[in-house]
């Protein structure tokens, strides 16, 4: 006997594929619809108590943002060089606080934020325009930004900010996202949607961001823009992302230094020793 649990989706996200899947035989232009509505939408989390401890250290500020507020968290005296911390898709600022407390030992003062949609932050859903829109705020306020680390979803989302004119001389990408299009993809086997559905979806962001955002909201095509530092870091058994992205990453990001990490996956390597002394070492020297 197997002695391996087998995966057993949520109860919602089985309402939701059987949602899809009857909408693609009946109505497949609504399928579509609901598919894009669903891949806006953020989920809320509950915050560990390793989370909670380090924001307890932390001054909160709320900012607003458009129509929105956006909750902020530092650290470290506000006239120190700044380190923004960006999360990734579902997270929240508090998930990279391991690396706060290094930093505010070389002399930095570090800022992190809940993205629209996450943590404490308002609304229910955001995109990752929207998300770069919001550090470029941040960075007006209360940059420029002396570097930057990001994870997953957020290190595109700091890449594009950078590579539309948010000042930083150093970025930690750990965990990258690739591309929107591979996030399509991945959003479709998750929700087993039909690739004909998949077309629709994607004609969909085309009406909203336009035809060129493949191109566009690409980390191939961000960093080879910018003239900002890289480290690279990835784990070889990432099951979210797979460790083939960073590489590829790198081969193009003229000044990055790429790291692979061994048994930590997706979300650990944020709470490795090693990775926050490298990421921490790299920012300061």
């Amino acid at each position: 006997m197997d002695s391996k649990k087998k995966y057993k989706p949520p109860f919602v996200l089985k309402i939701m594929r059987v949602s899809i899947h009857i909408l693609t035989f009946l109505a497949p232009p609504l399928a579509a619809r609901l598919v894009n509505y669903l891949w806006f939408k953020t989920h809320r989390h509950d915050e560990p108590r390793r989370e909670q401890r380090i924001l307890d250290t932390a001054v909160w500020k709320e900012v607003g943002f458009e129509s929105k507020v956006v909750q902020l968290y530092s650290w470290g005296k506000d006239n120190a060089p700044t380190v923004l911390l960006v999360h990734g898709w579902n997270g929240r600022g508090a998930q990279l606080g391991s690396f706060v407390q290094g930093l505010v030992d070389h002399g930095y003062h570090v800022l992190a934020f809940d993205a629209p949609g996450h943590g404490r932050s308002s609304s229910k859903n955001t995109n990752l325009p929207e998300i770069s829109r919001v550090i470029q705020e941040l960075s007006e306020q209360f940059g420029p930004f002396s570097a930057g680390i990001a994870h997953s979803f957020g290190g595109l989302c700091l890449m594009h900010a950078v590579s539309t004119g948010v000042k930083m001389d150093k970025a930690v990408c750990i965990a990258s996202a690739f591309n929107v299009e591979r996030l399509v993809q991945f959003f479709a086997k998750l929700m087993q949607v039909k690739p004909k559905i998949v077309e629709r979806q994607k004609r969909l962001l085309e009406q909203q961001f336009g035809e060129e955002l493949w191109q566009q909201y690409s980390m191939p095509n961000m960093v080879r823009k910018i003239s900002t530092s890289g480290l690279i870091i990835h784990d070889d058994g990432d099951d979210a992302i797979p460790v083939d992205r960073s590489k590829m990453i790198a081969q193009v990001w003229n000044e990055s230094e790429l790291v692979l990490t061994s048994g930590l996956g997706h979300r650990r390597i944020l709470r490795d020793k090693a990775v926050i002394t490298k990421a921490v070492e790299f920012i300061a020297n």
